[in-house]
């Protein structure tokens, strides 16, 4: 919940202009038939753009936390859980500095990456500075949540499993792990759910599951599975990410892998097999990923021909967009088109 729903003025008036506290439980029991409520954030402060979004739905053994600013001035983001609870944590943009003040520890992350871990409570700071994006997406999930989707014993978690059955906080992995398109997609999906009721809850209980599933396969093909994965630098995963950001500009006439690695400033080789690693689909998968999406949110709703919507993908042929839109969605957009 909003702690600024339950402080006095006094207490109000006692936190610094530029501190903003976000205060919540996590109730311990899953329970299928309980609703979605929703808080969201509606101050008019200095510090953060207006037209932000920042919002708190929960639901009994899950809390999702979804914020979206800019800020105009340097700020503090607090957000305090008193209880053990699993934490999906999904940084899509903004260069902040955590400060963990429980274990007493800072980390500098890094947007595009993502965590699973356990805490027994959680306390952390969040440090934005001035004319900078913050978009970040949250979920809080009880013990009760956690097991009754994986299983206690299940072997594709049985380390994490161990370290939450001990009580002792951690993260399924020790390093942030970059996110992949599907995970992007999934999260854009919540954000933009227009159901209501149970079909709203029921709608992001499976979202969470896939999310879940997401980051504990991307955990097991890269440290679990892999026995000869490429040695990638920091500068290496920083020139593979500038290829991605290319490939999502240019998607309708996406450049060759010989272009994209010598815009990137890397080999081909690692080019390849570094992409396959950090987002877990080849080049050519991830262009094809992107396109399909980009034609679902063109067909949806709107008044735009076939042809138009394939031109706009870099499709010369129509039938040929279509073919590919059937084989990725399993239907024609023109089934599709004019569906919410």
């Amino acid at each position: 919940m909003n702690v600024y729903s339950q402080l006095s003025t006094a207490q109000r008036r006692s936190l610094p202009e530029d501190h903003i506290l976000w205060n919540f439980t996590v109730s311990e029991q899953h329970n299928v038939e309980s609703i979605i409520e929703q808080d969201t954030f509606d101050r008019n402060v200095s510090y953060i753009s207006k037209d932000h979004i920042i919002k708190n739905l929960r639901t009994d053994g899950l809390v999702l936390l979804d914020f979206r600013f800019d800020t105009v001035e340097d700020m503090i983001w607090e957000i305090s859980v008193e209880q053990e609870c699993v934490l999906m944590v999904f940084l899509l943009d903004g260069n902040v500095t955590e400060a963990d003040r429980i274990l007493q520890r800072k980390t500098n992350n890094t947007p595009g990456y993502h965590n699973l871990l356990y805490v027994n409570s959680f306390n952390h700071l969040y440090n934005l500075r001035k004319n900078s994006s913050f978009d970040t997406f949250c979920i809080f999930l009880s013990k009760d949540f956690y097991f009754n989707i994986i299983g206690k014993t299940n072997s594709i978690h049985d380390e994490f499993a161990h370290q939450i059955h001990s009580g002792l906080g951690s993260g399924l992995s020790d390093q942030y792990m970059p996110m992949n398109f599907e995970m992007e997609s999934i999260i854009t999906k919540v954000r933009n759910c227009t159901r209501k009721g149970n079909f709203h809850r029921l709608c992001l209980e499976i979202k969470v599951q896939e999310l879940l599933l997401l980051q504990l396969e991307q955990y097991h093909n890269t440290y679990v599975e892999v026995k000869q994965k490429p040695v990638l630098h920091d500068d290496d995963i920083a020139k593979i990410k500038v290829a991605k950001a290319i490939l999502e500009e240019s998607y309708n006439t996406p450049p060759t892998i010989k272009q994209l690695a010598r815009m990137a400033g890397v080999n081909e080789f690692k080019l390849k097999k570094g992409f396959k690693a950090l987002f877990q689909c080849t080049i050519h998968e991830y262009v094809l990923k992107f396109r399909m999406e980009k034609a679902n949110q063109l067909v949806r709703g709107q008044s735009l021909q076939m042809r138009e919507v394939a031109m706009e993908l870099g499709y010369k042929n129509p039938s040929h967009f279509s073919a590919a839109f059937k084989k990725h969605f399993g239907f024609l957009p023109t089934e599709m088109a004019g569906v919410i």
